[in-house]
């Protein structure tokens, strides 16, 4: 959407909230994420979109893009994140999440816990919800581990000579989500999936802070940027570094609450050598000193500086022009060293 576009839709949603504060129809001001969703909706209705990819905001049962009757619904993974909000459990974050449910349509699922398939098996049934194993509807039939390349096959045809955009090997399982899901779509659109546009759409994915390098420029060195901020993506994380070639990076790092900072943190112990915190600029965003005393006893020495920019600066002298900085933790904090670059 152009930009021009956006700020004349934002400064309409602002006039219908006010006038629904103030004629009591609202009660109180919708969230960020209420706001930038109800204006995406309405963009995407005034442009006739022929297909729409929504992705949840937090759980999904009190989401506010669970408003949509969607066609197809998704659940890639479900792991201990947001416990303060979902619940301290995968029972219990899992019951979030399967609030995307629809009655009648189908739920594409990448999960690989047990329990939690057989619980989000059990609220399909209950909601005559078709339930989709992505893993066992899409067969990893063959792969090229020099090239990168794979094959992919499903119950109507074979997709071969794919290749992941994205880094890192667990994207080829996400693959294998998404074409399930992707054919679904197909479906509800009457369309047939064309393997040829299945292989440019994957090749052609970009995803800024998801293993994304920057090259060394201007006095500057490397980045890896990889927004993990639980420990399912922090696995995925540290998966990756190992195949990498020393020297090892320098750390740049914080946290927002809600976290067990030793078990988020502790993986990254042997693949970075040198650890600098900061505070990622929201408001959920942790003291780096707090950070530090958690997890300063994993790596050794530590040091904390709440301003992102400060630490930047700091990470940077002590990469030199031989090692690479790493910078994970948050979302934000990624955005916010981008934004900086």
């Amino acid at each position: 959407i152009e930009t021009g576009e956006l700020h004349e839709r934002l400064a309409a949603m602002r006039e219908t909230i006010e006038r629904g504060l103030a004629d009591g129809r609202l009660e109180v001001h919708p969230s960020f994420f209420e706001v930038i969703t109800g204006t995406a909706l309405e963009a995407f209705a005034d442009h006739d979109l022929q297909a729409a990819v929504l992705e949840v905001g937090l759980g999904g049962r009190l989401d506010a893009t669970n408003a949509v009757d969607a066609d197809v619904g998704v659940i890639v993974s479900i792991d201990l994140d947001h416990t303060k909000t979902l619940g301290g459990t995968l029972e219990l974050i899992a019951r979030e999440k399967a609030g995307i449910i629809k009655p009648g349509r189908p739920v594409i699922s990448g999960v690989t816990q047990p329990e939690v398939a057989t619980l989000l098996r059990e609220i399909c049934r209950e909601r005559s919800a078709e339930y989709v194993d992505g893993r066992e509807a899409v067969r990893l039939v063959e792969t090229d581990d020099d090239e990168g390349r794979f094959t992919l096959e499903t119950a109507r045809r074979r997709y071969p000579d794919l290749r992941c955009g994205l880094p890192g090997e667990h994207q080829v399982e996400n693959a294998r989500v998404a074409l399930a899901a992707f054919e679904r779509l197909a479906d509800a659109l009457r369309l047939a999936p064309e393997p040829g546009a299945v292989r440019a759409g994957l090749a052609a994915v970009r995803w800024q802070g998801r293993l994304q390098w920057i090259e060394p420029r201007d006095g500057l060195p490397g980045f890896l940027l990889d927004g993990a901020h639980n420990p399912s993506s922090m696995a995925s994380l540290t998966r990756y570094l190992s195949g990498m070639k020393p020297p090892l990076p320098v750390l740049l790092t914080g946290a927002t609450s809600g976290k067990s900072l030793p078990d988020l943190f502790g993986p990254l112990v042997p693949y970075v050598e040198g650890v600098v915190i900061t505070r990622p600029p929201v408001e959920r965003g942790l003291d780096p000193g707090l950070v530090a005393a958690e997890i300063g006893s994993l790596f050794g020495e530590v040091t904390a500086l709440r301003e992102p920019a400060e630490a930047l600066d700091l990470a940077c002298r002590m990469a030199g022009n031989r090692r690479a900085v790493l910078v994970t933790g948050s979302l934000y904090l990624v955005g916010e060293v981008l934004g900086l670059l």
